[in-house]
């Protein structure tokens, strides 16, 4: 029996099978002299074993392991082939994480705030600060690490012609906006902020752009390409030097746990994340996308907001979840939106929800479109739940 065998002979029989392995992967590797003498030199081993004499088994063992090790040229490069074998190994374990366990996500708007931030630009005002100047370099690049923030500062020289503003994305996560002209004398102007965050209102978190400039008629905002064209040949001169200073902080990047919702339902009041294919009332021709939402309603609630700014009723009761009941006790509670779009509403805001149907609210309750405009999430939509915020590092922490 093998566990009654010695340790040498063990050893001499995972010898063989390791040589008999490395024969059948090396075979074309090996010249027809040297593959004859480890044939020859395995037969002897062979005997040796069958004899059960450990000092020939010993003296013929190394000479084997000899012959292997020198019948085949050693690899080129050997370090460099060792560290790109574990930059691979390494990839393949992040995408298999990253594919089957936990997925990064950008919070790109404010619909989550306060619990996640989206980005928030901010404009120096001449009037305010007419000595400003920006940090400088250490103090930048420390607030890009901590806060993930970008400082923006546009010039525009009178008499320059506005070509088109384009939005270009690198690695999916570094998004920038490029402002183009129409003489090549002016080089094109990148700014590191998305084009919708450039062009959206001061009040609304944006950098103002589209308005300081007055380019609302002058361009068309395409959200398929995301970008902005001239209209029928018209472009925008500007009629004096134009400047633009401000800082932009990222949005909330987040971990989402997507293996949990196989192993449990999704619980009301946690924050979860979707793709929005076929939900007609977000796409409107557009690519599913991923949404970030509070879970308020599963399968089979009845759900209510009775008056604006009030809280939410599941079931005839008030919610109880703290996720929720934060939103409309410690912040401006859940607005009524009467636009309502959705066929299985009972009512102004009452709505009872079906089999594999989620309802999502923002926790903004005021500038968020959710399940009170466009409907239900169906179950097959479901990525998972908002683990933690990784970064920036001043958010850092488990999602509540």
């Amino acid at each position: 029996m093998y566990l009654f065998k010695p340790r040498y002979l063990k050893k001499a029989k995972l010898l063989k099978k390791g040589v008999l392995k490395f024969l059948s992967y090396k075979k074309d590797l090996i010249s027809e002299e040297l593959f004859s003498k480890i044939t020859s030199s395995l037969e002897d081993f062979d005997q040796a074993i069958a004899s059960r004499d450990k000092d020939r088994i010993k003296v013929v063992a190394k000479e084997l392991t000899t012959l292997c090790e020198n019948s085949v040229p050693p690899p080129s490069n050997p370090i460099i082939r060792e560290n790109l074998e574990v930059i691979l190994v390494a990839i393949i374990i992040a995408v298999g994480i990253r594919t089957y366990c936990l997925q990064p996500f950008r919070i790109p708007t404010g619909s989550m705030q306060p619990t996640l931030n989206g980005i928030i630009c901010n404009v120096i005002e001449p009037s305010e600060k007419p000595n400003y100047v920006k940090p400088g370099l250490i103090q930048t690049l420390w607030e890009k690490f901590s806060e993930g923030r970008t400082y923006v500062d546009i010039k525009i020289p009178s008499g320059a012609k506005i070509d088109k503003f384009e939005e270009v994305t690198k690695f999916k996560f570094f998004t920038s906006t490029l402002i183009s002209f129409l003489d090549s004398k002016h080089e094109t102007i990148k700014v590191g902020v998305p084009l919708k965050n450039l062009f959206q209102e001061k009040n609304r978190g944006g950098l103002g752009l589209r308005s300081a400039l007055n380019i609302s008629r002058a361009f068309n905002y395409s959200r398929e390409s995301t970008k902005v064209f001239p209209v029928q040949g018209r472009h925008m001169e500007i009629d004096s030097d134009f400047r633009l200073q401000g800082y932009c902080d990222t949005g909330d990047q987040v971990l989402v746990n997507k293996m949990i919702y196989h192993f449990r339902t999704p619980d009301r009041g946690e924050v979860f994340v979707f793709n929005t294919k076929g939900i007609e009332g977000i796409n409107g021709g557009i690519q599913s996308q991923h949404y970030i939402k509070r879970l308020c309603g599963v399968p089979g609630d009845s759900l209510e907001i009775k008056e604006n700014g009030g809280p939410l009723y599941v079931n005839g009761e008030t919610a109880k979840e703290n996720g929720i009941v934060k939103v409309f006790k410690e912040y401006d509670g859940y607005s009524l939106i009467r636009r309502v779009r959705v066929p299985d509403y009972q009512g102004i805001n009452k709505t009872k929800l079906p089999k594999d149907s989620y309802f999502a609210l923002g926790d903004n309750s005021d500038d968020s479109a959710d399940s009170r405009m466009w409907g239900n999430v169906p179950e097959d939509n479901l990525l998972g739940p908002g683990m933690m915020v990784y970064w920036p590092l001043e958010h850092w922490g488990f999602i509540k």
